[in-house]
């Protein structure tokens, strides 16, 4: 029993207090565990993203990207506000997400805005599409990048699709407005391409044989 630091005429409520708080050195509490993102437990990471102040954060994450998320807070506060901060940012969402700032575009686009590019494909061999072309990705990436861009800055984000068969490039914008821009469209028109079926992204529909349906079917 450790001797008590109390005085003499400490009354019984200091003295109850004393006994109730004289086991709380004896609580194995790793603090250089709990506050190293690499070591901390899994279930513990959330609270310590909190403590870190990460403004970027999805629970259905991997744990080796919501470790690396909390382990680059502080060093991406260094640089909030700046285009670093926005690419630290895709870099998490997809690799090929880049970066166009109004003064690079050709034709120089309008002052404080800027472009994040995100080209629709996929794995050589395989149709365009996956994750890349859904609007939760779109979404959470400009919900994630609207937190760390400069905030005289206005993105938008562009979403190019590459179709093959002739058809030409289809582009479509996505503003933080959710509204949408019209592209030029180069159409191949040496085969007559209203006269078979075609999804809503221009995509010629294909019969299991690999034939394409023509509207007459």
């Amino acid at each position: 029993m450790r001797p008590s630091l109390l005085p003499p005429n400490a009354k019984p409520l200091e003295r109850a207090l004393e006994a109730a708080t004289a086991g709380i050195a004896d609580v194995d509490a790793p603090i250089a565990r709990l506050w190293n993102p690499a070591t901390i437990p899994t279930d513990d990471l959330p609270f310590l993203a909190w403590a870190f102040s990460v403004d970027s954060w999805d629970a259905d994450w991997p744990e080796t990207m919501k470790r690396k998320a909390v382990a680059e807070s502080i060093a991406l506060h260094r640089v909030k506000g700046t285009r670093a901060s926005v690419e630290a940012v895709l870099a998490r969402f997809d690799e090929l997400l880049t970066v166009i700032e109004w003064h690079e575009a050709r034709p120089s686009a309008a002052p404080n805005t800027f472009d994040v590019m995100l080209p629709v494909v996929t794995a050589p061999g395989e149709a365009p599409g996956g994750t890349r072309s859904t609007a939760a990705f779109a979404e959470a990436i400009i919900r994630d990048v609207a937190k760390v861009k400069p905030l005289r800055e206005h993105m938008t984000l562009v979403q190019n699709l590459a179709l093959e068969a002739g058809i030409g490039l289809f582009g479509a914008a996505r503003l933080t407005s959710y509204t949408r821009r019209d592209l030029a469209l180069d159409i191949d028109t040496a085969p007559e391409w209203e006269f078979y079926l075609q999804t809503e992204i221009g995509e010629p529909i294909q019969a299991e044989a690999g034939s394409i349906l023509d509207t007459a079917v």
